[in-house]
Protein backbone atom coordinates (compact mmCIF):
# COMPACT_ATOMS: atom_id res chain seq x y z
CA UNK A 1 0.00 0.00 0.00
CA UNK A 2 3.31 2.19 0.69
CA UNK A 3 4.20 2.38 -2.81
CA UNK A 4 0.59 2.53 -4.42
CA UNK A 5 0.33 5.76 -2.33
CA UNK A 6 3.87 6.73 -2.85
CA UNK A 7 3.14 6.54 -6.88
CA UNK A 8 -0.10 8.94 -6.32
CA UNK A 9 1.99 11.33 -4.53
CA UNK A 10 4.96 11.29 -6.99
CA UNK A 11 2.63 11.47 -9.86
CA UNK A 12 0.66 14.23 -8.38
CA UNK A 13 3.53 16.09 -7.40
CA UNK A 14 4.68 15.75 -11.38
CA UNK A 15 1.77 17.42 -12.59
CA UNK A 16 1.77 19.94 -10.07
CA UNK A 17 5.16 21.60 -11.26
CA UNK A 18 2.85 22.28 -14.37
CA UNK A 19 -0.59 23.17 -12.99
CA UNK A 20 -0.55 25.17 -9.70
CA UNK A 21 -4.04 23.85 -9.44
CA UNK A 22 -3.53 20.45 -9.10
CA UNK A 23 -0.79 21.51 -6.54
CA UNK A 24 -3.24 22.64 -4.63
CA UNK A 25 -6.19 20.27 -5.07
CA UNK A 26 -3.24 17.13 -3.80
CA UNK A 27 -2.04 19.73 -0.41
CA UNK A 28 -5.95 19.64 0.44
CA UNK A 29 -5.96 16.20 0.05
CA UNK A 30 -2.34 15.42 1.62
CA UNK A 31 -4.23 17.48 4.60
CA UNK A 32 -7.21 15.49 5.11
CA UNK A 33 -5.44 11.90 4.60
CA UNK A 34 -2.44 12.72 6.65
CA UNK A 35 -0.32 9.88 4.86
CA UNK A 36 2.73 11.15 7.00
CA UNK A 37 0.60 9.88 10.17
CA UNK A 38 -0.13 6.42 7.96
CA UNK A 39 3.61 6.03 7.21
CA UNK A 40 6.99 7.61 8.72
CA UNK A 41 8.70 7.57 5.57
CA UNK A 42 5.90 10.00 4.03
CA UNK A 43 6.39 12.45 7.91
CA UNK A 44 10.16 11.98 7.64
CA UNK A 45 10.09 14.45 4.32
CA UNK A 46 7.58 16.30 5.33
CA UNK A 47 5.89 15.71 2.22
CA UNK A 48 2.96 18.29 3.36
CA UNK A 49 5.49 20.59 3.05
CA UNK A 50 7.08 19.71 0.10
CA UNK A 51 3.73 19.83 -1.82
CA UNK A 52 3.06 23.24 -0.12
CA UNK A 53 6.48 24.80 -1.80
CA UNK A 54 5.72 23.27 -5.03
CA UNK A 55 2.20 25.20 -5.20
CA UNK A 56 3.51 28.38 -4.14
CA UNK A 57 7.19 27.99 -7.13
CA UNK A 58 4.67 26.92 -9.55
CA UNK A 59 2.24 29.40 -9.03
CA UNK A 60 4.08 32.74 -9.22
CA UNK A 61 6.03 30.62 -12.10
CA UNK A 62 3.09 30.53 -14.21
CA UNK A 63 2.35 34.31 -13.84
CA UNK A 64 -0.49 33.91 -10.71
CA UNK A 65 -0.55 36.37 -7.65
CA UNK A 66 -2.13 35.95 -4.25
CA UNK A 67 -5.30 38.08 -3.72
CA UNK A 68 -6.46 39.45 -0.50
CA UNK A 69 -9.94 40.08 -0.10
CA UNK A 70 -11.46 40.67 3.37
CA UNK A 71 -11.65 37.41 4.26
CA UNK A 72 -7.83 36.38 3.23
CA UNK A 73 -6.72 39.38 5.11
CA UNK A 74 -8.11 38.35 8.22
CA UNK A 75 -6.72 34.76 8.19
CA UNK A 76 -3.61 36.41 7.59
CA UNK A 77 -3.57 38.28 11.08
CA UNK A 78 -4.65 35.84 12.50
CA UNK A 79 -2.07 34.24 11.67
CA UNK A 80 0.22 36.70 12.17
CA UNK A 81 -1.48 36.55 16.42
CA UNK A 82 0.02 32.93 15.85
CA UNK A 83 3.66 34.04 15.13
CA UNK A 84 3.43 36.62 17.76
CA UNK A 85 2.71 33.75 20.22
CA UNK A 86 6.51 32.29 19.91
CA UNK A 87 8.57 35.22 21.46
CA UNK A 88 6.88 34.10 25.11
CA UNK A 89 5.50 30.84 24.51
CA UNK A 90 5.94 28.08 27.66
CA UNK A 91 7.84 26.15 24.67
CA UNK A 92 9.18 28.05 22.00
CA UNK A 93 10.56 25.09 20.02
CA UNK A 94 7.09 23.30 19.92
CA UNK A 95 5.65 26.95 19.27
CA UNK A 96 7.87 27.18 15.96
CA UNK A 97 7.11 23.81 14.95
CA UNK A 98 3.21 24.32 15.05
CA UNK A 99 3.50 27.54 13.68
CA UNK A 100 5.42 25.97 10.66
CA UNK A 101 2.62 22.99 10.03
CA UNK A 102 0.09 25.78 10.51
CA UNK A 103 1.45 27.57 7.67
CA UNK A 104 0.58 24.67 5.42
CA UNK A 105 -2.91 25.59 5.83
CA UNK A 106 -2.38 28.82 5.09
CA UNK A 107 -0.85 28.55 2.63
CA UNK A 108 -3.55 26.23 1.21
CA UNK A 109 -5.93 29.05 1.58
CA UNK A 110 -3.76 31.23 -0.30
CA UNK A 111 -3.45 29.03 -2.94
CA UNK A 112 -7.37 28.51 -3.08
CA UNK A 113 -7.88 32.21 -3.33
CA UNK A 114 -5.55 32.98 -5.71
CA UNK A 115 -6.26 30.11 -8.03
CA UNK A 116 -10.20 29.49 -7.57
CA UNK A 117 -11.30 31.93 -10.02
CA UNK A 118 -14.24 30.42 -12.15
CA UNK A 119 -17.54 28.64 -11.12
CA UNK A 120 -16.01 25.38 -12.94
CA UNK A 121 -12.79 25.50 -10.91
CA UNK A 122 -14.75 26.43 -7.56
CA UNK A 123 -17.48 22.64 -8.57
CA UNK A 124 -14.06 20.71 -9.01
CA UNK A 125 -12.80 21.13 -5.84
CA UNK A 126 -16.53 20.96 -3.65
CA UNK A 127 -16.20 17.60 -5.42
CA UNK A 128 -12.41 16.51 -4.29
CA UNK A 129 -13.64 17.51 -1.33
CA UNK A 130 -16.46 15.51 -0.74
CA UNK A 131 -14.94 12.50 -2.79
CA UNK A 132 -11.96 12.60 0.11
CA UNK A 133 -14.53 12.62 2.58
CA UNK A 134 -16.06 9.38 1.05
CA UNK A 135 -12.67 8.67 1.34
CA UNK A 136 -12.72 8.71 5.29
CA UNK A 137 -15.76 7.50 5.53
CA UNK A 138 -15.37 4.20 3.62
CA UNK A 139 -11.60 3.58 4.86
CA UNK A 140 -12.84 4.11 8.75
CA UNK A 141 -15.86 1.75 8.15
CA UNK A 142 -13.84 -0.89 6.67
CA UNK A 143 -11.66 -0.89 10.07
CA UNK A 144 -14.60 -0.83 11.97
CA UNK A 145 -16.05 -4.16 10.60
CA UNK A 146 -13.06 -6.09 11.20
CA UNK A 147 -12.79 -5.08 14.37
CA UNK A 148 -10.33 -2.27 14.44
CA UNK A 149 -11.31 0.50 16.66
CA UNK A 150 -11.20 2.54 19.88
CA UNK A 151 -12.91 1.08 22.77
CA UNK A 152 -13.45 4.45 25.13
CA UNK A 153 -16.56 5.29 27.88
CA UNK A 154 -18.03 1.77 27.27
CA UNK A 155 -18.12 2.22 23.30
CA UNK A 156 -17.21 1.07 20.11
CA UNK A 157 -15.82 3.99 18.34
CA UNK A 158 -14.82 4.31 14.67
CA UNK A 159 -11.51 6.03 14.01
CA UNK A 160 -9.55 6.33 10.74
CA UNK A 161 -6.42 4.71 9.29
CA UNK A 162 -4.26 8.28 10.27
CA UNK A 163 -4.45 7.88 13.75
CA UNK A 164 -4.55 10.91 16.12
CA UNK A 165 -5.13 13.19 12.73
CA UNK A 166 -8.70 10.79 12.56
CA UNK A 167 -9.69 9.84 16.01
CA UNK A 168 -12.95 9.32 16.65
CA UNK A 169 -14.10 12.69 18.14
CA UNK A 170 -11.86 14.53 15.29
CA UNK A 171 -13.02 12.33 12.49
CA UNK A 172 -16.88 13.18 13.32
CA UNK A 173 -16.04 17.13 13.59
CA UNK A 174 -14.38 16.02 10.30
CA UNK A 175 -17.59 14.59 8.59
CA UNK A 176 -20.37 16.79 10.38
CA UNK A 177 -18.89 20.06 8.93
CA UNK A 178 -18.39 18.97 5.30
CA UNK A 179 -21.97 17.75 5.48
CA UNK A 180 -23.52 21.07 4.24
CA UNK A 181 -20.79 21.33 1.72
CA UNK A 182 -21.58 17.80 0.14
CA UNK A 183 -25.16 18.52 -0.23
CA UNK A 184 -24.33 21.16 -2.69
CA UNK A 185 -23.41 18.63 -5.18
CA UNK A 186 -26.62 16.36 -4.35
CA UNK A 187 -28.78 19.72 -5.87
CA UNK A 188 -29.78 20.65 -9.53
CA UNK A 189 -27.05 21.64 -11.39
CA UNK A 190 -24.74 18.76 -10.89
CA UNK A 191 -24.89 15.61 -13.43
CA UNK A 192 -26.75 12.81 -12.64
CA UNK A 193 -24.01 10.77 -11.87
CA UNK A 194 -21.96 13.23 -9.97
CA UNK A 195 -25.75 14.01 -7.31
CA UNK A 196 -25.70 9.81 -6.72
CA UNK A 197 -22.21 9.82 -5.86
CA UNK A 198 -22.56 12.67 -3.62
CA UNK A 199 -26.27 11.38 -1.88
CA UNK A 200 -24.38 8.13 -1.12
CA UNK A 201 -20.84 9.91 0.75
CA UNK A 202 -23.50 12.30 2.29
CA UNK A 203 -25.61 8.81 3.89
CA UNK A 204 -22.00 7.20 4.44
CA UNK A 205 -20.51 10.51 6.69
CA UNK A 206 -23.74 10.32 8.98
CA UNK A 207 -23.77 6.60 9.76
CA UNK A 208 -19.37 7.12 10.39
CA UNK A 209 -20.33 10.28 12.53
CA UNK A 210 -22.43 8.45 14.61
CA UNK A 211 -20.43 5.41 15.19
CA UNK A 212 -17.30 7.65 16.56
CA UNK A 213 -19.88 8.28 19.53
CA UNK A 214 -18.66 11.88 19.68
CA UNK A 215 -21.64 13.69 21.72
CA UNK A 216 -21.15 17.12 20.84
CA UNK A 217 -20.53 16.41 17.32
CA UNK A 218 -24.00 14.56 17.57
CA UNK A 219 -25.82 17.51 19.40
CA UNK A 220 -23.52 19.85 16.37
CA UNK A 221 -25.55 17.63 13.68
CA UNK A 222 -28.70 18.18 15.03
CA UNK A 223 -28.15 21.80 15.34
CA UNK A 224 -26.82 21.97 11.78
CA UNK A 225 -29.90 20.02 10.52
CA UNK A 226 -32.65 21.93 11.97
CA UNK A 227 -31.07 25.21 11.16
CA UNK A 228 -31.02 24.20 7.55
CA UNK A 229 -34.51 22.97 7.86
CA UNK A 230 -35.88 26.50 9.27
CA UNK A 231 -34.64 28.68 6.71
CA UNK A 232 -35.57 26.48 4.17
CA UNK A 233 -38.72 27.94 2.32
CA UNK A 234 -39.73 23.87 2.26
CA UNK A 235 -39.84 23.86 6.11
CA UNK A 236 -43.20 22.50 6.74
CA UNK A 237 -42.41 19.34 4.51
CA UNK A 238 -38.70 18.84 5.41
CA UNK A 239 -39.50 19.25 9.19
CA UNK A 240 -41.47 16.00 9.64
CA UNK A 241 -39.44 14.26 7.18
CA UNK A 242 -36.36 15.16 9.07
CA UNK A 243 -37.68 14.16 12.48
CA UNK A 244 -38.78 10.76 10.72
CA UNK A 245 -35.38 10.05 9.66
CA UNK A 246 -33.91 11.14 12.74
CA UNK A 247 -36.29 8.67 14.62
CA UNK A 248 -35.49 6.26 11.94
CA UNK A 249 -31.13 6.26 12.87
CA UNK A 250 -31.91 6.13 16.81
CA UNK A 251 -34.12 3.01 15.97
CA UNK A 252 -31.24 1.18 13.77
CA UNK A 253 -28.99 2.98 16.06
CA UNK A 254 -27.04 -0.08 18.60
CA UNK A 255 -27.39 0.33 22.22
CA UNK A 256 -24.22 1.48 23.59
CA UNK A 257 -24.20 4.36 20.76
CA UNK A 258 -28.14 5.22 22.42
CA UNK A 259 -26.27 4.98 25.69
CA UNK A 260 -23.51 7.28 24.68
CA UNK A 261 -25.74 10.31 22.76
CA UNK A 262 -28.15 10.35 25.84
CA UNK A 263 -25.75 10.63 28.63
CA UNK A 264 -25.30 14.26 29.28
CA UNK A 265 -27.41 13.87 31.91
CA UNK A 266 -24.85 11.90 34.24
CA UNK A 267 -21.95 14.76 33.40
CA UNK A 268 -21.25 15.35 37.20
CA UNK A 269 -20.04 11.63 37.45
CA UNK A 270 -18.47 11.83 33.78
CA UNK A 271 -14.86 11.79 34.83
CA UNK A 272 -14.06 12.87 31.06
CA UNK A 273 -15.90 16.10 31.37
CA UNK A 274 -14.81 17.00 34.13
CA UNK A 275 -10.87 16.28 33.36
CA UNK A 276 -12.19 18.97 30.82
CA UNK A 277 -13.31 21.54 33.03
CA UNK A 278 -10.06 21.14 34.99
CA UNK A 279 -8.44 21.47 31.88
CA UNK A 280 -10.40 24.77 31.23
CA UNK A 281 -9.06 26.29 34.15
CA UNK A 282 -5.68 25.31 33.74
CA UNK A 283 -6.62 28.25 30.32
CA UNK A 284 -7.76 30.74 32.21
CA UNK A 285 -4.14 30.50 34.27
CA UNK A 286 -2.29 30.15 31.28
CA UNK A 287 -4.37 33.53 30.17
CA UNK A 288 -3.77 35.58 33.57
CA UNK A 289 0.12 34.51 32.62
CA UNK A 290 0.26 36.28 29.58
CA UNK A 291 -3.11 38.21 28.79
CA UNK A 292 -1.45 39.91 25.46
CA UNK A 293 0.19 36.24 23.14
CA UNK A 294 -0.73 33.70 25.65
CA UNK A 295 1.73 30.98 26.33
CA UNK A 296 2.57 29.86 22.31
CA UNK A 297 0.22 28.58 19.61
CA UNK A 298 0.49 24.54 19.79
CA UNK A 299 1.96 24.39 23.83
CA UNK A 300 -1.29 24.25 26.03
CA UNK A 301 -1.26 20.34 26.49
CA UNK A 302 2.61 20.56 28.06
CA UNK A 303 1.88 23.85 29.69
CA UNK A 304 -1.41 22.45 31.34
CA UNK A 305 -0.05 18.98 32.31
CA UNK A 306 3.51 20.90 33.60
CA UNK A 307 2.55 24.17 35.52
CA UNK A 308 -1.18 25.14 34.91
CA UNK A 309 -3.34 22.11 36.04
CA UNK A 310 -5.61 23.37 38.93
CA UNK A 311 -5.34 19.88 40.43
CA UNK A 312 -2.64 18.24 42.43
CA UNK A 313 -2.42 15.32 39.80
CA UNK A 314 -1.07 17.15 37.07
CA UNK A 315 -2.70 15.34 34.00
CA UNK A 316 -1.23 16.83 30.24
CA UNK A 317 -4.34 17.21 28.95
CA UNK A 318 -5.74 19.08 25.61
CA UNK A 319 -7.86 22.10 25.87
CA UNK A 320 -10.89 20.21 24.99
CA UNK A 321 -12.37 23.84 24.30
CA UNK A 322 -11.83 26.44 21.04
CA UNK A 323 -12.45 29.23 23.29
CA UNK A 324 -9.97 28.42 25.90
CA UNK A 325 -7.85 27.14 23.64
CA UNK A 326 -7.44 30.59 22.01
CA UNK A 327 -7.91 32.23 24.87
CA UNK A 328 -4.97 30.46 26.78
CA UNK A 329 -2.45 29.87 23.68
CA UNK A 330 -2.87 33.31 21.78
CA UNK A 331 -4.69 35.53 24.57
CA UNK A 332 -5.79 38.76 23.56
CA UNK A 333 -4.15 39.44 20.55
CA UNK A 334 -5.17 35.72 19.32
CA UNK A 335 -8.96 36.25 20.12
CA UNK A 336 -9.88 39.92 18.84
CA UNK A 337 -8.30 38.32 15.46
CA UNK A 338 -10.03 35.12 15.58
CA UNK A 339 -13.12 36.92 16.47
CA UNK A 340 -12.36 39.19 12.93
CA UNK A 341 -11.55 36.52 10.82
CA UNK A 342 -14.91 34.66 11.51
CA UNK A 343 -17.14 37.22 11.44
CA UNK A 344 -15.40 38.36 8.21
CA UNK A 345 -16.36 35.15 6.85
CA UNK A 346 -20.12 35.24 7.69
CA UNK A 347 -20.21 38.82 6.40
CA UNK A 348 -18.78 37.65 3.29
CA UNK A 349 -21.15 35.18 3.23
CA UNK A 350 -24.32 37.41 3.32
CA UNK A 351 -22.95 39.50 0.18
CA UNK A 352 -22.12 36.86 -1.58
CA UNK A 353 -26.01 35.62 -1.39
CA UNK A 354 -26.98 39.37 -2.66
CA UNK A 355 -24.42 39.00 -5.31
CA UNK A 356 -25.97 35.53 -6.35
CA UNK A 357 -29.32 36.23 -5.98
CA UNK A 358 -28.70 39.64 -8.34
CA UNK A 359 -26.51 37.79 -10.81
CA UNK A 360 -29.67 35.14 -11.22
CA UNK A 361 -32.13 37.92 -11.86
CA UNK A 362 -30.29 39.42 -14.61
CA UNK A 363 -30.04 36.69 -16.44
CA UNK A 364 -33.68 35.75 -15.93
CA UNK A 365 -33.83 39.65 -17.40
CA UNK A 366 -31.42 38.76 -20.21
CA UNK A 367 -28.76 40.42 -19.41
CA UNK A 368 -25.54 40.84 -21.50
CA UNK A 369 -22.87 38.66 -19.44
CA UNK A 370 -25.02 37.65 -17.30
CA UNK A 371 -25.43 33.49 -16.44
CA UNK A 372 -28.36 31.45 -14.59
CA UNK A 373 -26.86 30.65 -10.99
CA UNK A 374 -26.80 27.03 -10.54
CA UNK A 375 -28.60 25.43 -7.18
CA UNK A 376 -25.41 24.30 -5.83
CA UNK A 377 -23.62 27.20 -5.87
CA UNK A 378 -26.69 29.92 -4.73
CA UNK A 379 -26.68 27.72 -1.78
CA UNK A 380 -22.79 27.73 -1.03
CA UNK A 381 -23.19 30.74 0.93
CA UNK A 382 -26.11 29.71 3.59
CA UNK A 383 -23.99 25.56 3.40
CA UNK A 384 -20.73 27.13 4.30
CA UNK A 385 -22.05 29.95 6.84
CA UNK A 386 -23.65 26.88 8.37
CA UNK A 387 -20.30 24.74 8.47
CA UNK A 388 -19.17 27.28 10.50
CA UNK A 389 -22.03 27.55 13.24
CA UNK A 390 -21.26 24.31 13.33
CA UNK A 391 -17.37 24.34 14.18
CA UNK A 392 -18.72 27.46 16.47
CA UNK A 393 -20.97 25.19 18.56
CA UNK A 394 -18.73 22.50 18.95
CA UNK A 395 -16.16 24.53 19.75
CA UNK A 396 -17.20 24.73 23.62
CA UNK A 397 -16.01 21.19 23.87
CA UNK A 398 -13.16 20.82 21.27
CA UNK A 399 -9.94 22.02 20.77
CA UNK A 400 -10.10 23.15 16.75
CA UNK A 401 -8.53 26.72 16.16
CA UNK A 402 -6.21 24.98 13.78
CA UNK A 403 -8.17 22.66 12.17
CA UNK A 404 -7.65 22.49 8.38
CA UNK A 405 -11.55 23.11 7.71
CA UNK A 406 -11.73 26.47 9.01
CA UNK A 407 -9.82 27.97 6.87
CA UNK A 408 -10.58 25.86 3.89
CA UNK A 409 -14.46 27.39 4.52
CA UNK A 410 -12.50 30.77 4.67
CA UNK A 411 -10.37 30.29 1.51
CA UNK A 412 -14.17 29.09 -0.49
CA UNK A 413 -15.73 32.14 1.29
CA UNK A 414 -13.49 34.55 -0.44
CA UNK A 415 -12.85 32.84 -3.77
CA UNK A 416 -16.43 33.05 -4.17
CA UNK A 417 -16.45 36.91 -3.18
CA UNK A 418 -14.29 37.79 -5.79
CA UNK A 419 -15.61 35.57 -8.62
CA UNK A 420 -19.32 37.08 -7.88
CA UNK A 421 -17.55 40.70 -8.07
CA UNK A 422 -15.89 40.06 -11.06
CA UNK A 423 -19.36 38.85 -13.02
CA UNK A 424 -21.09 41.49 -11.93
CA UNK A 425 -18.40 43.89 -13.34
CA UNK A 426 -18.15 41.35 -16.26
CA UNK A 427 -22.06 42.34 -16.64
CA UNK A 428 -21.95 46.37 -15.87
CA UNK A 429 -19.13 46.57 -18.79
CA UNK A 430 -21.28 44.53 -20.82
CA UNK A 431 -24.05 47.24 -20.52
CA UNK A 432 -21.71 49.90 -21.04
CA UNK A 433 -20.33 48.24 -24.41
CA UNK A 434 -23.59 48.03 -25.33
CA UNK A 435 -25.09 50.82 -28.30
CA UNK A 436 -28.05 52.43 -27.24
CA UNK A 437 -30.67 51.45 -28.88
CA UNK A 438 -33.29 54.64 -30.04
CA UNK A 439 -36.63 54.42 -29.21
CA UNK A 440 -39.43 53.51 -32.19
CA UNK A 441 -41.09 56.78 -33.93
CA UNK A 442 -44.17 57.82 -33.02
CA UNK A 443 -46.96 58.91 -35.27
CA UNK A 444 -46.16 60.09 -39.06
CA UNK A 445 -43.61 62.16 -40.19
CA UNK A 446 -44.09 65.90 -39.99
Amino acid sequence: MIIVVGLALLIACAWSLSNPFVAMITLMGINIIEPGQLYPVFAAIHVERVMAIVGLIVLFARGYRFAYPVVTKRCLYFYGACLASIPLAFWVGNAVSNAIDFGKVIILHLLYVALVTTRRRMRIVLAAFSCLIGYLCVTSLMLYFQGVYQHAMDTDRIKGLAGSATAPDSLALTLVTAMPLIYLLTRRGSGGWTRALMAIILALSVWTMLLAGARGVFYTFILILLLGILISRRRMLLLPAAVGLVLVLWAVLPAQYQARYSSVDNLSHDMSYQNRVLSWVGGVHMFLHNPITGIGIGDYTFANGARYWPAPRKIYLNAHSLYFETLGELGLVGVITFIGFVAAVIGTNNRVRRRLRTLDLMAREGKAGAEAVPEWLRLFPTACTLSIIGLIYCGYGYHDLYRSTWYFLAAATAAADIITARELKAVADAAEAAPETLPPACGAAG
